[in-house]
């Protein structure tokens, strides 16, 4: 992180930061670098923190995240 002072380290802060959320960006690459805005769930055990993405099982998200090789 570039700026230290900006930086949100407190994980319940975090937890805080994600439950005001309604969608999140996720970032992908294909020939080049792209951001898609994904409808999401979550889960927290452990100071873990398990994300789920809604989305087709086809497409250049899907291709991109699950791709082999």
């Amino acid at each position: 992180m570039r700026r230290k002072d900006r930086e949100v380290t407190d994980f319940n802060t975090i937890i805080q930061i994600i439950y005001n959320c309604e969608i999140i960006r996720l970032g992908l690459t294909d020939d080049y670098p792209y951001i898609v805005p994904v409808n999401f769930a979550y889960t927290v055990e452990d100071k873990q923190i398990c994300f789920y993405i809604h989305g087709a099982m086809a497409g250049r998200k899907y291709k991109r995240i699950f791709k082999k090789g």
